[in-house]
């Protein structure tokens, strides 16, 4: 019986690669900006921490998950401002005229 080659087979890294300046937050949303990799061991610290702490790569992906940068653009339309301050400027409006 011959395989059939559907074309799909995985290749490539399952995890952007890491490096130097990249964020990167744990289940409880802290963040961390990671300082070295070296060979198998990430330094990195976290916020608000003046220590570096050391990871092995593989625990580092599966405690982190890597922060999406946002341009402000993609900010403003994520977070509907705009609308925010006309809906405020609204209830604003309405409520110098019941008086």
């Amino acid at each position: 019986m011959k395989k059939k080659n559907s074309g799909l087979t995985a290749a490539g890294q399952t995890q952007p690669e890491i490096l130097p300046g990249d964020i990167y937050k744990d289940n409880r949303g802290e963040r961390v900006t990671v300082q070295k990799v070296t060979g198998n061991r990430i330094t990195f610290i976290r916020d608000g921490y003046t220590g570096e702490c050391i990871s092995s790569v593989l625990r580092f992906e599966k405690e982190f998950q890597p922060v999406v940068k946002q341009t402000f653009s993609e900010w403003c339309r994520a977070t509907d401002t705009a609308g925010k301050i006309q809906n405020l400027r609204e209830i604003i409006a309405a409520k110098r005229a019941e008086k």
